[in-house]
């Protein structure tokens, strides 16, 4: 009979990620910070790091949601970050308007509807087509871009 408990033991302990047991992230390092109440390092930010950010601020970005996206003229130079081929999201200065690029006829449909109400959920520019051709994406999303947020240089901000 003790055998058979060992041996469930062992068969649990090497099973355990698929049976329920332990997680397989559970670390000797994790059980000691729960057992004595050990903050696994890095939990706060350290002193040098505080001074650092103070002289030598790290760039920190916000959400910004694209309603249009204007045209651009062949050949200019990109204002942006590369996100995948021009045509993609803008239309050329001189080039096919508005609607003639190719979708199938539900593309056809659902860019119709979204002209009283956007249907899509917001994506990323470098997100890729889940679904067949509908024309350009802002006609049916609106499209997010990661913006960096520019701070005011003006010396020191007390805090009273």
């Amino acid at each position: 009979m003790l055998a058979l408990v060992i041996l469930g033991g062992l068969i649990w302990e090497v099973a355990s990620p698929d049976l329920g047991g332990k997680p397989s992230h559970f670390t000797v390092r994790k059980a000691k910070g729960a057992l004595y109440g050990d903050m696994p390092s890095p939990a706060e930010p350290s002193i040098g790091g505080t001074v650092k950010e103070t002289i030598v601020p790290e760039t920190r970005y916000r959400l910004m949601t694209l309603k249009h996206i204007p045209r651009i003229k062949q050949g200019t130079p990109m204002p942006h970050p590369f996100a995948g081929e021009c045509n993609n999201c803008h239309l050329f200065v001189g080039g096919p308007g508005p609607g003639e690029q190719w979708k199938t006829p539900i593309g056809a449909a659902l860019e119709s509807i979204s002209k009283i109400k956007k249907l899509g959920p917001p994506l990323l520019p470098s997100s890729d087509r889940p679904h067949p051709p509908a024309g350009r994406c802002i006609k049916c999303h609106d499209v997010v871009v990661k913006v960096p947020i520019v701070r005011k240089k003006g010396g020191f901000h007390w805090i009273m």
